[in-house]
């Protein structure tokens, strides 16, 4: 085709000359007759594009304001209807076209979440902008249509679209993008387009988050560098010159021309607005971030973080990032966990000021439960765990944040014990005699991270201790706190806990010192204490909190601790309050008589007052706990039925229906008839009406009244006690897919709202508050928790491996562990880890000697040096060791050994 053709083709505009070429390209590849209102279409477009010239003063109603809007709806219909063809010789034109007249800056529209929602419920919709809608929402159902080249063009023209300054996409339209990207990169048809579709998110992210910082639409963005975005798990998707073939495809996009010209600034002012005020459903975690070669790095606070941390942004966190953690937990997918950690990491570096209650949620969901399977983990997912504790450990700041918001807090799981404890049986290994799932080569590697994360703990405390000490100062611990270190035990924490500070350090964070931690801390083993007892023996659990002062002497006291405390035996629960003794049974009535049954359906009640505990396996401890329970329902429900005696019969009823109805080992299932007929005249002679019984009957066979979860055998006794403590068992059982009742439509929605009303309660709560230290003295007791697992971890490890890697990390961690134990005068602690390091320098047998030991000598040596004035007693086992090393050193230069001066010659003897 001559130029000449060519120009005359698309008319006289520079549109045009784009335009032409591709409607006529479509109209040759079209099915004329399956497809005859699209080849009418284009001929309608060439002939409007052939009388009109590019405008002298654009029309800003226009989506292509160089033409007139008649000319320009005329001219982008075909490609609308082109992209809905699903021929993907018609849709690859259309795609060109659409991508060459964004990024040349020729198409202007603006796209927020109003348009985008009218677009979709009003097709006719007159707007602009609404065709330009349309034709995005057509490009990403493309995915769809299974063509590895419209794939790579989809992603091209959506890179563009949010690339250019002409196209302000926002709101819910673009996390529409990006969703369908990630699901490219999920679900790619090859390994080359899933690359692209991780790089086109990278991409995206630098765009929005540079716009943001700058406050314009107009800004100079990094492009991606592919190879540096691939993980360990991307790499298996890489098909020969895959990472070169996308950079390409990447920096084509970026570095696509186009000016918008005056139109621009007319609408800059209107889409920032949409940014300032949050449309865009974008993450930034930090106030500033930088960015380079495609990872967003961290950069000093500045005003900016400010803004961020506005109650609305946090608002939008808990509101949707924590809840997309918390349903896509579920999934099984690798790639999706990482991603989870990843963004979990960002919660907890960034806002575990604000979500302190989420934190307490999301750690044991992801982080603990991975760790805590030593014998048959996935090895991709522990490593993923193992490599994000070692960053959370190399923190010190984040490590005496968590111990002190969560482990000294009575309603939060202790985070820091945990996590210690579970390195710690991850470095020793599967127990001897269990079958494991690990080959030796993944044990040895789990064993040594393992082992960096509690040097990196231990290490991070050290850091902190320094910081939070002024040079020369010496810390002088108190005689209560140095006689609960070396004892192991806290003080006996009969007091409540006080008042807390009112001193505000950042957002709601609070200072609290560490003798008041200490309270807190003694306090919450205190009611650990109890539970502990109350789970052998209720009576006498109770009369240690009530002697303890833990729990009030009054039977409503005691009624609401067993309501309202968590890990309590629920079946244990169920025999004390059916206990016949006079104390017991006031606590009955009392636990009872707390509960609120007005307006409430009666297997409501019941499966509300039953959640607690569980019914006793003795006929008259249930008749008890059940006749008062009639009682309670009649006081709150006045005209339900016409005595007390008719609930009874009727709970009676319930309970034996729920069990027959659930219970596998029944086979004869009672019917809707049985019921009826089963509760006849049980209302003073007469009968209850059937439709009530009906009701009844159904709402129990379709949703089993659920008491209390069993109670765990001691070994995991506390897992569970958390999952209690959380109310963590459903969430788990949706979280790890497994085998539950059948439930009725919609209940995971109610479970996942649950949750989220307990993160709201509990953030409501004045022991929510998140708590800053400064006292040295905290690190005492946070030693007293670790000293022990770190001792036994780096000994063993010391003990069994001879590689240089793992030996210099135990012995890394001997040094940190005596510089901190040293300063804070914990006299035994201290003594243990120089006794241990002493005993593998094996001077005491020098024909065993290996690298090691020489290693554990240079060690031996550094602390003397390091930390000499603070060794007191301990420089006993350093001096023997200079000792024996010095007696070595002269035997080597030849002289006698001590024997030969204790001989008695011959001559003398006789």
């Amino acid at each position: 085709m001559s130029a000449a053709a060519a120009v005359s083709l698309g008319g006289p505009s520079r549109c045009g000359r784009i335009l032409g070429p591709s409607l006529d390209k479509i109209i040759k590849n079209v099915a004329w007759r399956k497809h005859g209102h699209l080849v009418a279409a284009c001929k309608s477009a060439l002939d409007a594009l052939a009388a009109v010239s590019d405008l002298f003063s654009p029309d800003s109603s226009s989506p292509i304001p160089s033409l007139p809007g008649s000319a320009a709806d005329a001219s982008l219909s075909p490609l609308l209807l082109a992209i809905d063809s699903a021929s993907p010789k018609v849709i690859e034109p259309a795609l060109e076209c659409l991508y060459k007249l964004i990024s040349l800056g020729f198409l202007i529209c603006e796209i927020d979440r109003s348009e985008y929602e009218s677009a979709n419920s009003n097709a006719d919709a007159k707007n602009a902008d609404m065709i330009v809608v349309r034709m995005l929402d057509s490009v990403c159902r493309l995915c769809s249509l299974g063509e590895a080249e419209i794939e790579l063009g989809m992603m091209r023209v959506l890179l563009a679209a949010v690339r250019s300054p002409g196209v302000g996409m926002s709101g819910e339209y673009l996390v529409h993008v990006v969703k369908t990207c990630y699901n490219v990169y999920l679900g790619g048809l090859n390994g080359t387009n899933q690359i692209c579709a991780k790089a086109v998110l990278a991409q995206l992210m630098l765009i929005v988050f540079a716009r943001a910082e700058e406050d314009s639409l107009v800004v100079t963005v990094r492009t991606v560098v592919v190879g540096e975005l691939l993980e360990f798990t991307d790499r298996n998707l890489s098909e020969g010159s895959s990472v070169l073939f996308v950079q390409g495809f990447i920096n084509e996009v970026m570095e696509g021309g186009g000016s918008d010209g005056g139109n621009r600034a007319m609408r800059e002012s209107s889409s920032m607005n949409e940014l300032r005020n949050g449309d865009v459903m974008m993450e930034k975690v930090d106030g500033d971030v930088g960015v380079e070669n495609g990872n967003v790095n961290e950069k000093p606070e500045s005003d900016g973080e400010s803004k961020i941390r506005e109650a609305g942004f946090i608002n939008i966190i808990k509101q949707f990032l924590c809840l997309s953690l918390l349903k896509n937990s579920a999934l099984s997918v690798m790639t999706i966990f990482q991603l989870l950690s990843s963004i979990f990491m960002s919660l907890l570096s960034k806002f575990r000021s604000v979500l302190k209650a989420e934190i307490g949620i999301f750690f044991p969901m992801l982080i603990l439960r991975v760790l805590e399977n030593v014998l048959q983990p996935s090895f991709i997912q522990k490593m993923t765990v193992l490599n994000l504790l070692e960053k959370i450990c190399q923190d010190p700041v984040i490590i005496v944040d968590i111990y002190v918001n969560h482990d000294c807090d009575l309603d939060a799981p202790n985070i820091y014990e945990r996590t210690v404890n579970g390195l710690h049986r991850t470095a020793l290994g599967p127990p001897p005699g269990s079958s494991s799932t690990l080959s030796p080569v993944q044990d040895l590697t789990f064993r040594l991270e393992s082992v960096k994360c509690l040097v990196s703990i231990m290490k991070s405390m050290g850091i902190w201790m320094d910081q939070q000490l002024k040079v020369g100062d010496v810390f002088q611990p108190s005689k209560s706190q140095t006689e609960g270190s070396d004892h192991h035990s806290l003080r006996s924490g009969e007091e409540r806990i006080p008042a807390e500070h009112e001193v505000q350090v950042e957002g709601n964070a609070e200072l609290s010192d560490a003798a008041t931690l200490e309270q807190r801390i003694a306090y919450k083993m205190g009611i650990q204490k109890g539970i502990s007892a109350f789970n052998r023996k209720p009576s006498k659990g109770i009369e240690y909190l009530i002697q303890t002062k833990k729990v009030g002497g009054s039977p409503e006291e005691v009624a609401l601790f067993l309501k309202n405390t968590t890990g309590l035996n629920p079946a244990v629960i169920g025999d004390y309050l059916g206990d016949r003794e006079d104390f017991p049974l006031k606590v009955m009535h009392s636990y009872v008589d707390s509960f609120n049954f007005e307006k409430m359906d009666f297997g409501e009640a019941i499966r509300f007052f039953l959640r607690g505990f569980r019914l006793p396996g003795e006929a008259q401890k249930i008749d008890r706990i059940m006749e008062k329970f009639a009682e309670r329902y009649c006081k709150c429900n006045p005209s339900s039925f016409t005595s007390a005696d008719t609930a009874y019969v009727l709970a009676y009823s319930v309970i034996m229906l729920n069990t027959d109805a659930h219970n596998t080992m029944v086979k004869d299932k009672m019917t809707k008839a049985d019921f009826i007929r089963n509760n006849r005249g049980i209302d003073d002679g007469k009968d209850l009406p059937e439709d009530y019984l009906g009701a009844i009957y159904d709402h129990i066979v379709k949703n089993e009244i659920k008491m209390s979860v069993d109670y765990s055998e001691p070994q995991s006794k506390q897992v569970n006690s958390l999952n209690r403590l959380l109310g963590l068992d459903g969430i788990l059982n949706l979280v790890m897919g497994k085998p539950t009742e059948e439930k009725p439509l919609g209940a995971d929605g109610l479970l996942i709202k649950h949750i989220q009303d307990q993160f709201k309660e509990k953030s409501a709560k004045p022991d929510s508050v998140f708590y800053g230290v400064s006292d040295v003295a905290i690190l005492r007791f946070m030693v007293a928790v670790c000293w022990a697992p770190m001792l036994a971890a780096f000994s063993l490890t010391l003990d069994q491996r001879d590689d240089k890697l793992a030996t210099s990390q135990c012995l890394e961690g001997f040094r940190y562990a005596v510089h901190v134990t040293a300063v804070l005068g914990m006299q035994t602690q201290r003594d243990a880890f120089v006794t241990s390091v002493a005993k593998f320098t094996y001077l005491h047998c020098a024909v065993d000697i290996k690298q090691k030991n020489v290693d554990a000598m240079k060690t031996i040596m550094s602390i003397a040096i390091q930390d000499g004035n603070f060794l007191h007693e301990a420089w006993e086992h350093i001096l023997t060791c200079l000792s024996r090393f010095e007696h070595l050193q002269l035997l080597g230069d030849g002289v006698p050994p001590d024997a030969s001066f204790l001989s008695i010659p011959n001559a003398e003897s006789e």
